[in-house]
């Protein structure tokens, strides 16, 4: 019996991006972003449970294509996910039952953030420490390691995703030194509790998904920017769900003395695995992003 997807979530998905939609096959996947490959399986255990992983290569750059992990089938985790918030026993910030689902596949914010720091590496990368806010399945921590980061860490509040991100670094040959990433759960609420470690570059890769989750951003950009005028950060946002976000940043960055910033665009087709169903999904993204000190 087909389980019906409620309609909150659809338009969770359908509005997070203006795009016309295709299907792809689950195995196989060509558009302007991702490479034609054939998709490798792997398995992490959890708790006595083991969950599949499929490869995707991303193509970056001309000269720099990336292969992380995926979950196989995301579908059914945010199904679960769906039904534990509309019964108030989930997403509730750290102390949640079943943590958000959605970094376990990528987002095209992430494949913008990876070709900045390819495109900055000289400016903002290259032997700087990275720090990276709900950095999911890993394409901008690889590619930060890859472009010459001193010292990358990547947090996020859902240990499997950087699960994930570990296996890609493991399996990724061209990053020499594995230990130049290092990953933590970091809840970006807990501010008290868990401040941010010291960086010369911030990022965060389509973490705007709602306005709570916004505001906390902002919030933490503002303390990256206080423990160092100096730092970089680079935000990207494929969803729009919180319009204002730039408009609330810069009232507090002037407020403390900083730089404002300025959303610029970018179009792309992306490849991405489904949340609804489990398949490829293949769509139009206009991605906005902004760098500060750069």
């Amino acid at each position: 019996m087909k389980i019906p997807i409620p309609t909150l979530l659809l338009c969770f998905v359908n509005a997070a991006f203006s795009f016309h939609l295709k299907t792809a096959g689950p195995r196989k996947c060509k558009s302007e972003v991702f490479a034609t490959e054939e998709r490798r399986r792997e398995f992490i255990h959890l708790k006595g449970t083991k969950a599949s992983l499929l490869s995707r290569t991303v193509e970056v750059t001309s000269d720099l294509a990336l292969t992380i992990w995926e979950w196989e089938e995301p579908a059914e985790v945010v199904e679960s996910y769906w039904k534990a918030e509309q019964s108030q026993i989930g997403a509730v910030r750290g102390t949640s039952k079943i943590l958000d689902p959605f970094g376990i596949v990528s987002w095209p914010g992430s494949l913008v953030a990876a070709k900045e720091l390819s495109s900055h590496r000289k400016t903002a990368v290259e032997d700087r420490r990275v720090l990276i806010l709900g950095a999911g399945v890993g394409l901008e921590a690889q590619a930060a390691a890859l472009c010459g980061a001193r010292h990358v860490l990547a947090t996020d509040i859902h240990p499997t995703t950087l699960r994930q991100l570990q296996l890609g670094v493991e399996r990724e040959d061209a990053i020499d030194d594995k230990s130049i990433v290092e990953t933590k759960i970091l809840d970006l609420f807990a501010h008290e509790e868990q401040p941010l470690p010291d960086c010369d570059l911030l990022v965060v890769a389509d973490v705007l998904y709602n306005e709570n989750l916004a505001s906390q951003v902002v919030r933490r950009i503002v303390e990256a920017f206080k423990r160092n005028p100096r730092v970089r950060v680079l935000v990207t946002d494929s969803q729009r769900f919180v319009p204002t976000f730039d408009t609330q940043l810069n009232e507090l960055m002037e407020e403390v003395g900083g730089p404002v910033c300025s959303w610029t665009e970018e179009k792309m087709t992306f490849t991405g695995s489904g949340v609804i169903i489990n398949e490829d999904q293949l769509y139009d993204v206009t991605v906005r992003y902004f760098w500060i000190g750069v």
